[in-house]
């Protein structure tokens, strides 16, 4: 998986952290408040809120606040797992999450240890 041009796996990559970064908000958004002061929690809300907004068009209204990391992504996992390979032109077929390469390399990472 890992044999990919650099650019395709910078690409999934970055949309990788994206996506877990999502994922990490609304899992602290689940005990923390979101005015939170602590160090991470405040800039990853920073970092992390004008892609939210950025995706707002595709949420749903009805959604509460606390959730829409979530959703968002949740849409960007499915924009890994479906549409980048096809436009990117991997060169294997995605079967799970373990085949998507940021995924991929900290299993590799994590093996090694």
């Amino acid at each position: 998986m890992l044999d990919q041009p650099f650019w395709i796996l910078m690409i999934d990559g970055l949309f990788g952290l994206i996506q877990w970064a999502l994922i990490i908000r609304f899992i602290y958004g689940i005990f923390l408040p979101e005015n939170s002061r602590l160090f991470g929690v405040r800039h990853l809300n920073k970092a992390s809120e004008p892609l939210v907004r950025l995706f707002g068009f595709l949420t749903p209204d009805w959604m509460i606040n606390r959730i829409r990391p979530l959703y968002v992504g949740f849409l960007i996992l499915i924009l890994r797992f479906y549409i980048l390979p096809t436009a990117l032109g991997y060169s294997y077929e995605v079967t799970g999450l373990h085949s998507l390469s940021l995924e991929a390399a900290i299993i590799l990472l994590m093996d090694r240890f």
